[in-house]
């Protein structure tokens, strides 16, 4: 009888120890939860507070300055940091025509590049672990680094007249983009945007485009093999690149 009593009271021991213990566990993931939950709305409010800023270089910083650095944020940064480089170049066009302006034409540029070679870092950053991005994001950063790639070679282009160098960036544009049209059609997202990736292919098959190679080039096999290069199906309709106006027309 006392061997029984005294297995019970062991048990009851442990069964008092085991609850005790799942109750701990229970309290702290319950308050690892709620810090988490506090966390991730406090990061809400400050993203919200970050978009809503008008300034492009201003919400960069403020994107910045949010941890933990999720896709989506470095997403973002992306977006806004295209928007900045088109400024740039707007401004560095104006400068090469206009006299009083020249002696900006060097600083522009280098700003100019400088961004895009941030812009080029972080998509690669990205890209390194895309298994753990979703694809709506994956197919935006493959076109924003096919977009920078294609900005960046226009600049190569005026700058050193490296006709050879201006065709492979070319050539790395037109891969991401191909692989930015992959990863949109895994995506969840509305038929517009799934053309968006189709239509910088066509742009970049754009006369526009093309022309400014071929004065460079003297080369008549290397302007064919650049036009082969690009070679690719083209969608029904015309299209833009990210932050081109939406009235810009592709000619066929």
């Amino acid at each position: 009888m006392k061997s029984i009593q005294g297995r019970t009271i062991v048990l009851i021991i442990l069964l008092a120890v085991t609850f005790m213990l799942l109750g701990i566990y229970s309290v702290r993931e319950y308050r690892h939860r709620t810090v988490q939950e506090a966390q991730n709305r406090l990061l809400q409010q400050k993203l919200h507070t970050a978009d809503a800023i008008a300034d492009d270089r201003a919400a960069v910083a403020a994107y910045k300055k949010l941890h933990p650095a999720l896709p989506e944020i470095q997403l973002r940064i992306l977006q806004r940091q295209w928007l900045s480089a088109l400024e740039l170049m707007n401004y560095l066009q104006r400068a090469r025509l206009n006299t009083e302006l020249q002696d900006k034409t060097d600083e522009y540029s280098t700003r100019l590049t400088s961004l895009l070679d941030e812009m080029l870092d972080r998509c690669g950053g990205m890209l390194t672990d895309s298994a753990s991005l979703r694809s709506d994001i994956i197919w935006q950063v493959y076109n924003i680094a096919g977009s920078a790639k294609v900005l960046n070679a226009l600049v190569m282009l005026e700058n050193e007249q490296n006709a050879d160098k201006v065709q492979g960036v070319m050539r790395d544009a037109l891969t991401d983009f191909k692989s930015a049209v992959e990863a949109v059609e895994k995506a969840n997202v509305p038929p517009l945007q799934k053309n968006i990736p189709r239509w910088n292919l066509e742009l970049l098959n754009g006369e526009q485009y093309v022309k400014k190679i071929e004065v460079a080039m003297t080369d008549t096999e290397k302007n064919q093999v650049l036009k082969e290069n690009l070679e690719t199906l083209l969608p029904e309709m015309g299209g833009y690149a990210p932050g081109e106006p939406i009235e810009t027309k592709i000619e066929k």
